[in-house]
């Protein structure tokens, strides 16, 4: 389905107020010249030829469902997406727009996989006739004769619109026709081809394949030389869609909400209620944070001297506010809870997005214990806390159950502080101190302890911040008290955090007004 299909179905209009400030990018349809192939692409990114990729990302699992059986009771999104045949072009759009790290790479069957023999058992068979045919009394040219004609195609293929010479140079030089002659008189010149198809490909290649081209230039066999030659057109194809995807980026951009939304009405139209948990959570969204304002806010207005205010700052309620409060939620969900709709296409991002706040919060609760148990002895020694998150960060890596690596990183907490004691020339730590250090560090990785408590909870007004704010907001010095420590994580992945909401905003804030609205006045 085209990237520029038009909504069959306009949703909710944004009201005055609208939640999140939710943009209205216009009705434009996309451009003619911006269409993506996507043929080569599946919904979950395992393409024979291509494949997605994003960052640190988990990879989502691919659902195999026929798209005219009846939705299950307990089907996920991602099978109801796929159900309406709306899945492959609306996550292709969405990935590009919110992913900035999202490029094409080359992708191959698994290893040791029968796709990848049989694969493997025909490229050799290939390869090996052709030798053989070259290797004749006299020489037989029919395979190579095939094999330039292919190499002609591929170069093709990677010409841009304005390459009107080179592709009439490639034509003319590449003269199918009399190459078939020359083979009939048995005067063809294979290398003599291979040469110009190289020097093509040094005039198309991007300068980080500028090595590849030089190596092929070294090589004299011919069939080890084809076989390069086809191995760098791949790379250098690749390298063109990348590019071509990094140019059409901002206007995709422009054109994306739109084109989401419309996208997402047409889903809606093959439910009865396609909104059912997105519903669900703004409610439960709206309910904790009813609560939450009511226990920070004093019974009296009125802060005096012996009792000051205890309402916490821009703890309000409201439809910015409810929608905010459960975008925060999100980053505490729990992996048996099916995800609201609107949010689904975001899960892998939001799920990676949890982990690293709930490890830079780990890593700022050890450091402040430790600070707090060895005092000015270790206070103000430069690099001390990056050395240390290092080592935290790699006793930390694929664990999903801190608690059994937390005696090792109390162990290497003690290390780390005695190696910058015994550095600046001053007493180690005592046996005692050590160990009451070491049951400090494993006692604050237990997410109910006071301190991760306390931590947590401030990371969580901080993003709420964050997100609540306009994208060009600076929060260089809003960190709270205690997180000064994952400083630069802590932002890193608010802002991140940030732009991906902002985009959720502008898609869905129609929908998000229209349910909000009704929670707070209810018919």
């Amino acid at each position: 389905m085209p990237l520029e299909d038009k909504p069959k179905e306009d949703p909710p209009s944004q009201q005055d107020g609208a939640v999140g400030g939710a943009a209205d990018d216009g009705s434009t349809k996309m451009d003619d010249d911006t269409n993506i192939n996507t043929h080569e692409l599946d919904s979950s990114g395992e393409g024979e030829v291509f494949k997605r990729q994003r960052i640190n990302s988990p990879k989502r699992p691919t659902h195999n469902v026929s798209p005219g059986a009846s939705p299950r009771k307990h089907a996920t999104f991602e099978e109801l997406l796929a159900q309406a045949g709306i899945v492959t072009n609306m996550a292709l759009a969405h990935e590009i727009v919110v992913d900035g790290n999202f490029k094409l790479q080359q992708s191959d069957f698994p290893e040791n996989s029968i796709e990848k023999q049989v694969k493997e058992v025909m490229h050799k068979a290939f390869w090996d006739s052709l030798k053989a045919h070259l290797e004749e009394d006299p020489p037989r040219y029919d395979t190579a004769v095939s094999l330039l004609g292919e190499v002609k195609e591929f170069m093709f293929s990677i010409l841009l619109p304005h390459h009107e010479r080179l592709r009439a140079q490639i034509d003319e030089a590449i003269d199918l026709p009399l190459i078939q002659q020359q083979a009939e008189q048995e005067i063809l010149d294979v290398m003599h081809y291979a040469n110009f198809i190289i020097g093509i490909m040094s005039k198309l290649c991007a300068p980080v394949r500028d090595e590849d081209i030089t190596k092929l230039k070294e090589i004299t066999d011919v069939i080890q030389l084809f076989k390069e030659i086809f191995r760098v057109l791949e790379l250098m194809k690749l390298d063109m869609l990348n590019f071509t995807l990094q140019s059409l980026r901002p206007h995709l951009q422009h054109q994306s909400v739109e084109y989401e939304r419309g996208k997402f009405a047409e889903f809606l139209k093959t439910q009865q209620d396609g909104l059912e948990l997105t519903r669900k959570w703004l409610e439960e969204s709206a309910e904790d944070l009813k609560t939450k304002v009511q226990q920070s806010t004093p019974p009296s207005t009125t802060a005096t001297a012996s009792a000051p205010s205890t309402a916490r700052p821009g703890l309000v309620y409201g439809p910015a506010a409810i929608l905010n409060h459960g975008y925060v939620g999100l980053l505490k969900w729990k992996e048996t809870e099916l995800f609201p709709e609107t949010m689904t296409m975001d899960k892998g991002r939001i799920i990676d997005l949890s982990v690293q706040l709930e490890r830079a919060v780990l890593l700022a609760s050890v450091l402040l214990v430790t600070y707090t148990n060895v005092g000015a002895a270790i206070a103000g020694i430069q690099g001390f806390p990056s050395r240390l998150k290092h080592h935290m960060i790699v006793l930390l890596e694929g664990v999903k159950d801190y608690s059994t690596v937390m005696p090792n990183i109390a162990e290497e907490v003690c290390k780390e502080v005695n190696k910058c004691l015994q550095e600046r020339q001053a007493p180690v730590l005592t046996p005692e101190i050590q160990e009451a250090l070491k049951a400090q560090v494993i006692a604050v990785g237990d997410k109910q302890h006071s301190v991760h408590q306390l931590l947590d909870s401030r990371a969580e007004s901080f993003i709420r911040m964050i997100i609540s704010q306009p994208l060009t907001f600076d929060p260089t010095g809003k960190l709270p008290m205690g997180l000064t420590t994952v400083e630069r994580q802590l932002i890193e992945l608010s802002k991140q955090y940030a732009r991906l909401l902002s985009h959720n905003r502008a898609v869905f804030g129609p929908y998000y007004s229209e349910i909000i609205g009704k929670i707070i006045q209810p018919a």
